[in-house]
């Protein structure tokens, strides 16, 4: 996903401890490097690539929605320089025949127009529970982001084939030996929390499975997930350093 949807971490005091470093997905924000043609684990490996540049051995990893998938393919990927993982509302299975339905429908909607309409921008922005779960300023500031980087096919289709390509990692569970803190939403309508919670259990160092109530989707963006998450963090990392 877009970096930019991490903002309000790190105005939150209560990170202020910690070297954060938010990075955009391929297909996101201001990314580049792999054109129209690239997968999950690219971003994963492209990620610790990355982050060797700025000379980081170790580190946590805290990912949302999609972001999950990068960071579990960080940990299988580089399993020894990863502290910790933090899931937020997301799953390790691979796309359904109805996802691809309900995405593709969407994409139609989103693409009828060359730049997207408030109808099809609103129905998009249904994972965070649009403007009234985040007040106009961000929704409007998310909105020209979505804009600028996803507006007709061209924009918009990268992302999606991504997000519907990915591969599932249900049966490498076991692999990931990291300390692990997930975080699902009662509300979040993408993933559901019964999955949520049953491939959670199968991690070998899950630290805490925590149900947000009234949580969305998005929880790091919106409220009540992100306070959830302020006051979990710290304790995890503390815990787990």
């Amino acid at each position: 996903m877009d970096s930019r949807f991490y903002d309000r971490q790190f105005k939150d005091v209560r990170y202020s401890a910690y070297n954060l470093i938010a990075i955009d997905a391929h297909g996101h924000g201001g990314t580049t490097g792999r054109e129209d043609n690239f997968t999950f684990c690219d971003t994963a490996s492209d990620s610790l690539q990355l982050l060797t540049k700025l000379d980081l051995d170790q580190f946590y990893v805290l990912g949302t929605t999609q972001g999950g998938f990068i960071a579990l393919q960080m940990a299988l990927l580089e399993p020894e320089r990863i502290k910790g993982l933090i899931l937020l509302g997301t799953t390790v299975f691979g796309a359904t025949k109805q996802d691809e339905v309900n995405a593709r429908r969407s994409r139609d909607k989103w693409c009828e127009t060359e730049i997207p309409s408030d109808e099809a921008i609103l129905a998009r922005s249904a994972s965070f529970g649009g403007p009234t779960n985040v007040g106009e300023k961000v929704y409007e500031k998310i909105k020209q982001m979505w804009i600028k980087r996803h507006a007709g096919s061209k924009g918009y289709d990268p992302a999606l084939n991504c997000l519907l390509n990915r591969d599932a990692i249900d049966d490498k569970l076991d692999q990931i030996n990291v300390p692990t803190l997930v975080l699902h939403g009662t509300n979040d309508h993408i993933f559901s929390i019964k999955d949520a919670k049953d491939w959670s259990s199968k991690l070998p160092k899950l630290w805490k499975f925590e149900i947000v109530e009234k949580g969305v989707h998005h929880l790091s963006l919106t409220e009540p997930g992100a306070e959830a998450a302020a006051q979990l963090i710290p304790k995890f990392i503390e815990e787990t350093l």
